[in-house]
């Protein structure tokens, strides 16, 4: 059946309702994903001056191998957990939270195990030697603290605990910024050990915390765990593992992925220049992650919860144009003053990450749309497309970095990936919304994203030479 016909634009008198909640909503959680992002920024300039590009692409890597284990600890389920606990009530939602626990339980063990039993292929995987595959089964410890603070955090996000998930968010980017300097002239000293001390550290604090702040919402805390209904529930299994499958495999291609293009850089080109493109895709993702950090609280919900075609728009358009807007400010901020920003959140010797950082600032405007355009997918519940898309994006990221590698340096093909990723995964997340859920944005807020797009591509084309 066709979807009716809905009106392009929000009514002026409406706009104030519309823009209020997308705005309190990046207040609330923008400042905490800031001082994340700044403490994040001290502990990698911190591992970078004292202990070297080595010790930075060694770092990286662990942490990519920490969350690929997570994901697979999780089933990638937390988006399935804080929608099921925020939806269902009394006994049925008793069941889930239970339900879901065991299920984080049982897979946690499982990818501990597999971290245990197989370092080798995780560390080939990884493009790390032999002799490193010794440090990877302690990456289990910090890996089963971190799938604790998961689940804790997706029940703190249902019951609306925005402020304690915020100082929670503070937790692991400060004890990694204290802990930064004692590991990295551990490694500089020859003792790789204590990069893995310190991850796990981090992931101790930060899961204690989460317990602590889950423990303050004692009445509903009881009532989970004490409340009537069983321990394990076939339904709400089946309700949980239907959604966080497609999360699960998307979450595992974007850790694989992103795997195998750095250990073909690492193969290729060495660790040091790992590290230069580790510098140059930790600047996007942090502030990326920043501008979509402030909404992710606020706009699946809101999506998910609209009974109208014309109130889902007005959601989609109120947030593409304020992320628009934002996002291109921070990446042209970047473009601008990358030289300066690489030499002061790392050191001089990664300078050469500038010529990667111009390109994945491109894909950064793109991915911040790709998402916002994802979503509506998400809380529609097809996750075929969902997944689909994903995984399609995934492959045009390892395909045409690879592909360039001929022609190219790894590094810079994988930087020219990044773009082609996420403009494969905007493109087929467009014509999904246009065709299939009829989604209009308002003209106002497509005029926003053409002039954001505007001055993110106009400022990297005057800044593309500096290094």
């Amino acid at each position: 059946m066709t979807a009716p016909a809905i009106p392009t634009e929000t009514p002026a008198r409406d706009a104030p309702r519309i823009y209020r909640p997308v705005l309190r909503a990046m207040g609330q959680t923008g400042a905490a994903a800031l001082a994340s992002g700044l403490l994040s920024a001290l502990a990698t300039k911190i591992i970078a001056a004292v202990g070297g590009p080595s010790a930075l692409a060694t770092l990286a890597t662990l942490q990519q191998l920490r969350q690929a284990a997570v994901v697979a600890a999780t089933g990638n389920g937390q988006t399935a957990l804080m929608r099921g606990a925020s939806a269902l009530r009394g006994r049925e939602q008793a069941e889930y939270v239970r339900t879901v626990a065991g299920l984080f339980a049982a897979s946690t063990a499982l990818a501990a195990g597999a971290m245990v039993l197989w370092p080798q292929a995780l560390a080939a995987l990884a493009g790390f030697g032999p002799a490193a595959s010794r440090l990877l089964p302690w990456l289990a410890i910090p890996m089963a603290l971190t799938s604790t603070l998961v689940f804790a955090s997706a029940l703190l996000n249902a019951l609306g605990a925005i402020g304690r998930l915020a100082i929670l968010s503070l937790i692991a980017p400060a004890a990694m910024a204290v802990g930064a300097w004692p590991a990295a002239q551990a490694f500089a000293a020859g003792k790789p050990r204590a990069l893995l001390a310190l991850l796990i550290f981090a992931a101790a604090l930060s899961g204690a915390a989460a317990l602590l702040a889950l423990l303050g919402l004692r009445s509903q805390f009881e009532a989970w765990l004490r409340g009537p209904g069983k321990w394990w529930s076939g339904p709400a299994a089946g309700r949980a593992c239907r959604m966080s499958a497609a999360l699960l495999a998307s979450g595992l291609a974007a850790s694989g992925a992103l795997l195998a293009v750095r250990g073909h850089i690492t193969a290729t080109q060495g660790l040091t220049v790992t590290g230069q493109f580790d510098a140059a895709w930790g600047l996007s993702m942090n502030q990326v992650t920043l501008v979509l950090s402030s909404l992710q609280t606020y706009y699946l919900p809101a999506v998910a919860r609209s009974r109208h075609p014309a109130e889902r728009d007005g959601h989609i358009s109120s947030v593409l144009c304020v992320a628009a807007l934002a996002a291109a400010g921070a990446i042209a901020g970047i473009a601008m003053l990358k030289p300066w920003l690489l030499k002061t959140f790392y050191s001089a010797a990664f300078a050469p990450a500038a010529a990667y950082l111009r390109w994945t600032l491109l894909g950064d405007y793109l991915k911040v749309t790709s998402w916002i355009l994802s979503i509506p997918i998400l809380a529609a519940g097809d996750m075929k497309m969902f997944l689909a898309a994903d995984l399609a994006a995934y492959g045009v990221f390892v395909a045409v970095s690879t592909g360039l590698a001929s022609a190219l340096a790894a590094a810079s093909g994988a930087a020219i990936g990044f773009v082609a990723m996420y403009a494969t995964h905007l493109i087929l997340c467009a014509i999904y919304l246009r065709r299939k859920l009829r989604v209009a944005p308002a003209r106002g807020a497509v005029a926003a994203w053409l002039l954001g797009l505007a001055v993110v591509t106009a400022v990297s084309a005057l800044n593309w030479g500096e290094a």
